[in-house]
């Protein structure tokens, strides 16, 4: 067991630097339920690919809707990029339902362990 000695006068010279904490983490200390910010579901690599084209397209179709008139061209690019965006999100979802025998991501074993 390490005794250390009792110190009476304050160290004015403490040499540790303290780590300048970041906006998350002053974010996730106001949080009131610790479990929604570390709470872990398992999704399926396609499914989770899907979200994130699904996201980015409707984000382009909302930036494209929010552009002037007078930038047709640049409207005309963002909708047809989001759209695309939002059919290959649909290929993902519908991906395991029409493409049998395709190997699942994570195994209800592994999951209970």
């Amino acid at each position: 067991m390490n005794i250390s000695k009792i110190q009476t006068t304050p160290n004015f010279y403490n040499t540790q630097n303290q780590p300048k904490r970041e906006f998350i983490d002053k974010l996730t200390d106001a949080v009131k339920n610790q479990r929604d910010v570390n709470d872990c579901v398992a999704v399926p690599r396609g499914i989770f690919k899907a979200y994130l084209f699904i996201m980015g397209g409707f984000g382009l179709l909302g930036i494209s809707g929010a552009l002037p008139q007078k930038m047709k061209n640049t409207k005309m690019v963002l909708n047809i990029a989001g759209n695309v965006l939002n059919f290959i999100s649909a290929i993902y979802f519908a991906k395991p339902f029409a493409v049998k025998g395709v190997s699942p991501t994570v195994k209800k074993e592994d999951i209970n362990k």
